[in-house]
């Protein structure tokens, strides 16, 4: 059962993330994250890689999901984390995870993890290999 806990200042203890977001023909992607954090109240701001696919679909989509990930779904997590949307274009159903589109943001929501946030971008800032999207929770 999902629970909408408003808007929070927390993100502890330090969670895996699961970033999910759609590529432009609206194919979803999840990719686990260990880099983010609260950035205000009500912002959050990821470290992710230029080379990564949901850096890519970040940026054309300008939303997002972070769900939180648990021991329960370990290996799924741990998938999303090694293998590549470039590579691999059934990463999401070889996963093991299931995904809904989320009714507030062009994002996938992983309907397995009870928490996420459902996030649209304010705005990238990029370093020679890193992309930081700053963005807000909605």
């Amino acid at each position: 059962m999902r629970k909408n806990l408003g808007t929070k200042p927390f993100f502890y203890p330090l969670p895996v993330l699961i970033i999910g977001s759609y590529d432009e023909k609206g194919k979803p992607d999840l990719m686990n994250a260990a880099w983010g954090g609260l950035y205000e109240a009500d912002k959050v701001i990821l470290s992710l890689s230029q080379s990564h696919q949901t850096t890519e679909n970040i940026k054309v989509k300008k939303a997002f999901t972070i769900s939180f990930a648990d021991k329960a779904h370990l290996v799924s997590a741990d998938y999303v984390g090694l293998v590549s949307a470039k590579n691999e274009p059934k990463k999401v159903e070889k996963s093991g995870f299931h995904v809904v589109k989320s009714e507030f943001v062009d994002a996938p929501l992983v309907i397995d993890l009870p928490v996420a946030l459902e996030c649209t971008l304010i705005k990238a800032v990029s370093y020679t290999h890193l992309t930081l999207p700053t963005n807000s929770r909605v």
